[in-house]
């Protein structure tokens, strides 16, 4: 398909600005479109397992569009998040368009900010997409996510050592609570690590600016909009990062790395993460989806990320799964069947 496709990535927010310029049943035409019509779209249109061939990915790693895509999100991600406070600060707004505003609002931060810069803060060794992608992960409260995700998370993936690698049998509510205050708390360690290799002070822990950047901007919300805007978008937030765990969840879930006698364990391959060749999937959340691929080498551009034969495929695209996890009676015994299918259980 046209690389144009990428685009696709800015119809969260657009349902977004829609959402927030309505009001009624029209407020959550954001919501039901992304929870009900996209999940239910992903299982009528066919999937999409194509991978570029040599010569197309080495014209995708070169073309600036890809780039320009990603670039372009975080202005548009910030006029999204003030038109949300602006809105939200009108006193005579009601109180069933108001949830419809945090839900929405919550879900652009989970898909857009957190994703985005999930995407930007791969590329280690170029600063200006660092910058962005804590740009966008201020505004979602998670700048500890990079070094988590990076230096955690594709370290441990599918072991118990990894605080977001969900295994069989775990309830979402209790798993989100452990990947992200436990999460948050490695990373001081993980911090503290690195900077113990590099010959830097333990105490210039740079979690305690990733700690500080987020609650400032927080606090910036309360002095130009009030209280009750500044809780309404923590809220949104908290939401936004249910979205991320709920990812980080079903992703991995149940899948484990075998152990060596040396306590060591074996190399992450294809058959560790959980992938969906769903097309509209694929598109809203930059390749996230082909999941395998992007663990077996994090740096890879979302643009050529490619489907994996052996890689375990999830009964559902994402944003179904997403949904589905946050009803632990029916995503169990769904990845149950799924991992049976699969030869992972018996």
């Amino acid at each position: 398909m046209n690389k144009l496709k990428y685009f696709g990535v800015y119809f969260t927010p657009l349902l977004a600005l829609i959402s927030f310029n309505s009001s009624g049943i029209l407020a959550y035409s954001g919501i039901i479109v992304l929870y009900l019509f996209i999940p239910i779209l992903e299982n009528i249109i066919p999937k999409d397992s194509y991978n570029l061939n040599a010569s197309e990915k080495e014209l995708a790693k070169k073309d600036r569009f890809y780039d320009i895509v990603l670039y372009l999100l975080v202005p548009m991600h910030l006029y999204v998040i003030y038109i949300f406070l602006y809105t939200i600060s009108n006193p005579n707004i009601l109180f069933p368009d108001l949830i419809a505003y945090v839900l929405m609002m919550g879900t652009v931060l989970g898909v857009n900010g957190i994703n985005g810069g999930h995407e930007l803060g791969h590329k280690t060794g170029e600063s200006f997409k660092l910058f962005m992608a804590h740009v966008l992960l201020t505004t979602s409260i998670q700048n500890h996510f990079m070094t988590y995700h990076n230096s955690g998370h594709h370290r441990d993936v599918a072991t118990p050592n990894d605080l977001t690698s969900a295994k069989q049998g775990d309830i979402f509510y209790l798993f989100a609570l452990k990947s992200q205050i436990g999460g948050y708390f490695k990373t001081w360690k993980l911090e503290a690590e690195k900077a113990r290799k590099t010959g830097k002070s333990t105490f210039l822990n740079p979690m305690i600016l990733h700690t500080i950047i987020p609650w400032t901007f927080l606090a910036f919300i309360f002095i130009l909009f009030g209280l009750q805007v500044a809780l309404l978008y923590f809220a949104a937030a908290v939401f936004g990062i249910s979205i991320l765990e709920a990812q980080n969840y079903f992703s991995h879930y149940g899948l484990r790395r075998k152990q060596r006698e040396n306590g060591t364990y074996e190399n992450v391959k294809a058959i560790h993460s959980w992938n969906s060749d769903h097309l509209l999937g694929r598109i809203l959340l930059f390749e996230l989806t082909r999941h395998s691929d992007h663990h077996y080498m994090g740096a890879k551009p979302y643009q050529i990320l490619e489907s994996k034969e052996e890689s375990p495929m999830l009964p559902y695209g994402y944003p179904a799964m997403l949904i589905l996890s946050y009803f632990p009676f029916l995503f169990i015994p769904i990845m149950r069947k799924a991992l049976k299918k699969q030869g992972f259980v018996s």
